[in-house]
């Protein structure tokens, strides 16, 4: 499979053992579970911008990664994705075309908003996109994510594995350690249940991943009962019908005949109503991943340059391998930090233990030493000064691009931008 990366800059944490870090508004596109970097017709990195709070995808990138075919007739300003040139309009905003028609893309409010062409790249609001290319769309505000996942509506088959997305949330059905949750859909193991037949023609037994069935808690003939996983049985309260509609499934506990739905983030049953809280689209778990219990974070400058570590310390942008981004943030009990690669397992480190000003700073085996201790300064503006212990002078660039420490200037070099990654 394809994989893609667009690095995540600039994210609020609020974290119990690491430092509070900046927010910014650029964002992580995920196109079925592969993360995405845009790029122009020149190969050319494009980010995702955000207008008047609305969040705009790069055309161009997504159709790409779906294998779709893309033009841009100029004459006219039209993109024209699996689209043969049929006299387009001339207008004087952009046009674009999918598979021959054209869409009116929408905002999420339902208004009616123009593509945006910037530098010679076509923009569309993200939940435009996720419409015209058939994709549902989630937004995930913690690591300011834009999920973006296909979706079919398959006859549910026995022994299969499957996802029950949300339609209003875009959420996913998740079995976490309190229970049935909602969460953001990254196609993650603990996303994925299995469907068995039941005794009746037309319900199933799902089960998780912990070997246990879907539920109603307490066998409640009640609306607002609580939807649980419990060693498996044969009663009816553990057996759910699927029904399928024109905008997704119903799906009803044969104990209570109530179909479930996203209650504020809880899985439950309730009385059936006209809403997409009670409608799901079911996505069969063609891959899964597991969810890492380890944070991992991207340092970057204000224009959006990164540390990186493939072999030695680098700074800049690198878009071929995706974990020389990552760093691990490892805390002491003084609140000083040990900054370790998560592609080569070494650790930021003050080269052969100097407390001169521009001496290089490079990575090295892990040993905790004080030259590979670093403290958090945070600033007004949400960035970091990075102070080592050792020598008391700060992360900084160079005049020749390399990472050094130096005595604190006024330099935006010294500032940084720590995000979820």
């Amino acid at each position: 499979m394809k994989r893609f990366l667009l690095f995540t800059l600039v994210l609020m944490l609020v974290f119990a053992s690491i430092p509070t870090f900046a927010a910014s508004d650029y964002v992580t596109i995920i196109l079925d579970g592969e993360e995405l970097v845009p790029k122009d017709v020149s190969g050319n990195i494009v980010r995702p911008i955000l207008v008047k709070g609305t969040t705009y995808l790069p055309v161009r990138a997504v159709a790409e990664a779906l294998d779709l075919t893309i033009e841009w007739h100029d004459e006219t300003k039209s993109v024209l994705i699996n689209s043969a040139l049929i006299a387009p309009v001339k207008t004087e905003v952009v046009n674009v075309y999918i598979n021959g028609d054209k869409i009116i893309p929408m905002d999420v409010n339902g208004n009616v908003v123009n593509p945006i062409l910037k530098d010679g790249t076509t923009y569309l609001p993200v939940r435009a996109v996720a419409e015209a290319f058939g994709k549902m769309v989630s937004w995930e505000q913690e690591t300011h994510t834009v999920l973006l996942s296909s979706f079919e509506r398959p006859d549910p088959e026995e022994g299969k594995t499957y996802a029950f997305v949300n339609k209003a949330s875009g959420k996913a059905i998740s079995l976490t350690d309190r229970g049935l949750e909602m969460e953001a859909f990254y196609h993650y193991s603990h996303q994925g249940f299995t469907l068995t037949k039941a005794d009746a023609e037309n319900y199933w037994y799902i089960t998780a991943n912990n070997d246990k069935n879907f539920d109603v808690n307490g066998n409640s003939k009640n609306p607002g009962a609580k939807i649980i996983t419990y060693n498996k049985g044969t009663a009816d309260n553990q057996k759910f019908c699927l029904e399928k509609t024109e905008d997704g499934y119903l799906i009803y506990a044969l104990s209570s005949l109530l179909p479930i739905e996203d209650s504020a983030g809880i899985v439950k049953q309730n009385a059936k109503r006209e809403s997409l809280v009670q409608k799901w689209d079911i996505v069969e778990m063609t891959f899964s991943r597991e969810k890492s219990n380890v944070t991992y974070f991207a340092i970057t400058n204000a224009e959006g340059e990164s540390l990186y570590s493939t072999d030695g310390l680098a700074y800049g942008y690198i878009l071929d391998n995706y974990n020389a981004l990552r760093w691990i943030l490892t805390p002491n009990t003084n609140g000083e930090y040990i900054i370790t690669s998560r592609a080569t397992g070494k650790s930021l480190d003050v080269a052969n233990n100097s407390k001169t000003s521009g001496d290089p700073i490079i990575v090295y085996d892990t040993s905790g030493d004080a030259n590979q201790r670093w403290i958090f300064e945070k600033q007004e503006d949400g960035t970091y000064l990075i102070k080592s212990v050792h020598s008391g002078l700060y992360l900084s660039i160079g005049s020749d691009n390399t990472v050094i420490h130096a005595e604190l200037n006024e330099s935006y070099k010294q500032n940084w931008i720590v995000s979820v990654y």
